[in-house]
């Protein structure tokens, strides 16, 4: 995808009516992130003037996406005629950006003159330049501006360029400046689930980020999504004031999720109107027919293959945005419940009841302001977020520990892991604590993250020491799991990298059996492909003799790990880690028995096609070990440039 951007110039200081307030300036780049984020643009292109485009610039460099400015005239014509005017800070981020090695600047030969019709004329430039690398790339091409609601009385340059680009045929979404005073709430599984109905799995977040979100936005709803939270004790509350109180309800019906029908429940009693079944289904699959408890209420549908296309994000979107407009401005009851019974007489918003403690309330408020940093997904917000509950008052230790964890999990996912492993070493929960499971693991998880980071060989080993002792305690605590496991071969396959210990060979050895060892206490407790993989990998590494014994394990190894992948692969065709696993199986069976290593370079290599550059790396890491250790150098070079080559 690419996508084309623009927007209103940032409002002069004495402008009486606003367009676009320098106020608003914080939501949107949060907004921009989270659109770019979700949809993952290979590229974005526009001008860069004072305001929404400079915003926009901002927000896919701040996710690391290229940008190409394209500017009518000369880079420093344009900051004059189109910079300038609105001062600092927009001078400064100009200056920034154009010299940030991810921007491409695209400088014309228009003639420089400051006006509507210049700039009317560069609309052209800007959507033929996006559109001549869509058409060399074979990707589709998505428009996003910020604008006012327009007037068919005073177009802007703006509403010029959506009235081009919808002419083409390409997809808007239209951000206004000021949300509306609406709310909304997104019901849904999340994640890879096991549809109840039918056993198969079913990655359910692409609808979310690529046909909801942009929906809700492109509304200027103030929406939430519960999901991917830890059980504080006081998110239970907090979904139940949404499901009553928001004025609008998108609940996705797909993989016949029992959480979500409980919700849809909640909701019918509180709301007589505007909640939207959605049931997005993958192509290639039976159609299944919404629970009968439903089936008679209106159920939206839009086509879906496992991996959502840009293409069917689209036109899930140009069906769903009359629907959407529809239930906001129309009170129609859509609730049996309230169809059936006589409840109109009670209004919304729901209260809480007078009698709840103070310290419930502040901890919701907590709850929410954690909740919304860690949607942003900015790591310096989730800091200053962290700074604010180390004393905010009023707030339970437990919830305090609670939204630790929740604000560290977060900074890992960003990863920040000095910040992720303060906040947990903050947060230690006592071992009778739900969350002590969840917090050895992301602690270990840190810890191991900051050890690959550092460059002093001393502090790493204290590093990993401080992972490996955590893993103890999660053994002694007993979370002898598979993910426990896993987390611990792991951080013994990082060990094996250090310079010191790799040039013993008799601590190697034993720390290819320790790995082992894990992996394969891991496996036999909770079979999967992951620890299976990784057992053969310790395995082969080990410097085992390769007597009968040796050969029955690790064909037995090989074999179910080979089953667990045709099984997930049934599945879904396109799961990178299922698809790399079966290569990487090919790969040691090559290697074993010194024959030709073709087929797993044609599994790595199709494997390739579904991967993001993070899960890629990983892959580089494997191959890189299995070099390090006795692998055929030829055989990984080759492996590694057809990775390079997809990435």
């Amino acid at each position: 995808m690419i996508i084309v951007y623009a927007g209103s110039q940032v409002d002069e200081p004495d402008r009486e009516v606003p367009r676009l307030p320098a106020s608003a300036e914080a939501e949107l780049m949060v907004r921009l992130r989270g659109l770019i984020q979700s949809l993952k643009p290979s590229l974005v292109v526009g001008a860069l003037a004072a305001g929404a485009d400079i915003l926009f610039a901002r927000a896919a460099l701040a996710e690391d996406t290229p940008v190409r400015a394209v500017l009518p005239f000369g880079c420093d014509d344009f900051r004059r005629t189109s910079v300038e005017s609105r001062g600092e800070p927009w001078t400064g981020h100009y200056d920034r950006i154009l010299g940030n090695s991810k921007v491409e600047v695209v400088q014309g030969n228009q003639i420089v003159e400051d006006s509507a019709e210049a700039f009317i004329a560069h609309n052209l430039t800007i959507l033929d330049n996006a559109s001549i690398t869509a058409e060399a790339t074979g990707e589709r091409v998505w428009v996003i501006t910020v604008r006012p609601t327009p007037t068919s009385d005073s177009p802007s340059v703006t509403d010029d360029l959506v009235n081009r680009a919808e002419d083409r045929g390409y997809l808007t979404i239209d951000l206004s400046p000021a949300r509306q005073q609406i709310s909304a709430f997104v019901v849904m599984p999340y994640g890879r689930k096991r549809d109840a109905g039918t056993g198969r799995i079913t990655d359910c977040d692409p609808p979310f980020h690529k046909v909801y979100r942009p929906l809700l936005e492109d509304v200027d709803v103030e929406w939430t999504r519960a999901d991917l939270e830890t059980d504080s004790g006081i998110i239970h509350s907090g979904m139940l004031a949404s499901l009553a109180n928001s004025d609008l309800a998108l609940v996705d019906l797909a993989t016949t999720n029992f959480n979500v029908g409980y919700e849809l429940g909640v909701r019918h009693v509180f709301a007589a109107h505007s909640t939207i079944l959605l049931n997005p289904y993958v192509q290639g699959r039976p159609r299944k027919a919404p629970p009968f408890d439903i089936n008679l209420i209106r159920v939206h549908s839009f086509a879906r293959d496992e991996d959502l296309s840009d293409q069917q994000a689209e036109d899930a979107i140009r069906k769903l945005k009359p629907v959407i407009a529809q239930a906001i401005t129309h009170r129609t009851i859509d609730s049996p419940a309230h169809d059936w019974f006589e409840i109109d007489h009670i209004d919304r918003p729901f209260a809480q009841r007078s009698a709840i403690p103070g310290a419930v309330v502040l901890a919701g408020e907590a709850r929410r302001r954690t909740s919304d940093v860690i949607r942003s997904s900015d790591a310096a917000s989730m800091r200053a977020e962290a700074t604010w509950l180390e004393t905010a008052p009023g707030i339970s230790e437990a919830v305090r520990r609670a939204l630790r964890v929740e604000l560290a999990i977060a900074l890992l996912d960003e990863a920040s892991y000095p910040e992720a492993r303060t906040l947990l070493d903050l947060a230690r929960p006592t071992m009778d604590d739900p969350l002590h499971r969840l917090w050895l693991q992301k602690t270990v998880m840190a810890y191991r993250r900051l050890g690959e980071r550092e460059t002093d060989p001393h502090v790493r080993r204290t590093l990993w020491r401080t992972a490996q002792n955590l893993l103890v305690e999660a053994e002694q605590a007993g979370y002898a799991d598979s993910e426990t496991y896993g987390i611990w071969g792991g951080l013994i396959k990082r060990q094996l990298q250090d310079e010191e210990i790799s040039d013993d060979p008799a601590v190697a050895n034993s720390l290819f059996q320790e790995m082992a060892e894990k992996y394969r206490a891991g496996f036999e407790l909770d079979p999967q492909f992951y620890t299976g993989v990784n057992l053969v990998m310790a395995l082969r590494l080990g410097n085992r003799d390769r007597d009968d014994s040796f050969r029955e394990e690790l064909n037995e190894a090989i074999t179910v790990t080979r089953f667990l992948t045709r099984l997930a692969l049934v599945n879904d065709r396109t799961n990178y880690w299922t698809l790399v696993t079966q290569a990487e199986l090919s790969l040691h069976e090559a290697l074993e028995n010194l024959g030709e290593i073709d087929t797993a370079a044609q599994q790595f290599a199709e494997s390739a096609r579904y991967g993001r550059p993070d899960q890629i790396s990983s892959t580089r890491f494997q191959l890189q070990f299995l070099a390090s250790h006795g692998a055929p150098a030829d055989a990984i070079n080759r492996l590694t440039r057809i990775l390079d080559q997809a990435g």
